[in-house]
């Protein structure tokens, strides 16, 4: 292909980057197959330019992002979000304290209200992971591994978010709920009789401000195992229910006070850290419309989508000159493309949390 003719290519002759951009990701979606051979041939030829790379690399960026937008993000009703500026660590402020108005007099000052630290930290972090093209994958032609990479990214990222949380509310070893975070854990299997009881648990206890902890936003979190039974709890339009009296056991059909009453959360992150309980253990955690948020999921302004990157070390040609990055790094010919995620995954408040390994 002459200079010319390369010239004449839509990511040469578009006008805006955001139109450049568009017309590498047309291209490279021509010739990627091999079935139509000339526009592989053009594709082939554009990889050796300086430009078409890095237009190609911002495609797969806005590509990746859509991807992680379209992505299964398992716990996005039990996060809540704050945003940070900077890496460093942060006492969490109760901004969910709401303090009620009060009466002012006629002439008098309006008494001031403060938003305070509580003992609990968060921070944001980085999170990503290198993809590679191989020479010899780029010399045979095989580009489905590049097309595929944007997906990659953009899953990997809400991957690692549904991994960290999943491991905070189970073990370090992956064998059950953690106790660090739910205090003790409970026997009882999952029915209208043992929701109704934690329900209880929670709603006795008071949070770090001295008051009851509400239990109007639980999110109820289980595997797979227990989808029917979750379903007919909260579903149904009535239950069994149980009552005991000494040896005599009465069951009875009333009007289901649960249908409604809590998200479904259904988990195969958290079941595969739950060992031998992954069939029958359940949880409830504060939704993050909560007053009482459970996990804080902390995010950095300005970095909140995942970003790619195309790395420059090919070297220069002996007779002088750089080289594209297309031809790959000079210390393996690989061209890599590194995707970006930063966010943190910390414990909030924890006194309105409560799990079962409902075994019994």
């Amino acid at each position: 292909m002459t200079i010319h003719e390369m010239a004449q290519e839509g990511f040469r002759r578009a006008s805006t980057r955001e139109e450049r951009i568009a017309e590498a990701a047309k291209l490279f979606a021509a010739g990627k197959s091999g079935a139509d051979h000339a526009a592989q041939y053009r594709l082939l030829e554009a990889f050796t330019t300086s430009d078409f790379p890095e237009l190609l690399g911002a495609a797969f960026s806005k590509q990746a992002v859509a991807a992680q937008k379209a992505a299964v993000k398992e716990f996005e009703p039990i996060l809540s979000d704050v945003t940070v500026d900077d890496f460093n660590e942060h006492k969490l402020v109760d901004l969910w304290n709401n303090d009620a108005f009060e009466e002012v007099a006629e002439g008098e000052e309006y008494k001031g209200g403060t938003l305070s630290e509580t003992s609990l930290t968060h921070k944001a972090r980085k999170n990503g992971r290198n993809f590679g093209l191989t020479w010899e994958l780029r010399r045979n032609r095989n580009f489905s591994a590049l097309a595929n990479f944007p997906i990659w990214l953009g899953n990997g990222s809400v991957k690692g978010q549904n991994i960290k949380t999943a491991k905070l509310l189970t073990t370090e070893a992956g064998d059950g709920w953690s106790t660090t975070y739910f205090g003790t854990i409970d026997t009882p299997a999952l029915t209208s009789e043992s929701l109704q009881a934690a329900i209880r648990t929670i709603g006795q206890r008071t949070n770090h401000r001295g008051e009851l902890v509400s239990t109007t936003d639980l999110v109820l979190i289980h595997g797979p195992g227990l989808r029917y039974q979750v379903n007919y709890l909260l579903n149904a339009q009535e239950i069994e229910v149980e009552q005991t009296n000494g040896n005599k056991v009465t069951k009875t059909r009333t009007p289901n006070p649960f249908r409604g009453a809590f998200v479904p959360l259904e988990s195969k992150s958290v079941a595969d850290r739950l060992g031998a309980n992954a069939g029958t253990g359940w949880a409830l955690v504060q939704g993050n419309g909560s007053d009482l948020p459970s996990v804080i999921r902390t995010l950095l302004s300005g970095e909140e989508n995942v970003d790619i990157r195309l790395k420059d070390d090919a070297g220069r040609r002996v007779g002088g000159g750089d080289i594209s990055p297309d031809q790959g790094s000079f210390k393996d010919d690989t061209i890599w493309y590194r995707g970006r995620d930063v966010y943190g995954i910390d414990p909030g408040f924890t006194e309105g949390v409560y799990a079962s390994n409902g075994t019994v």
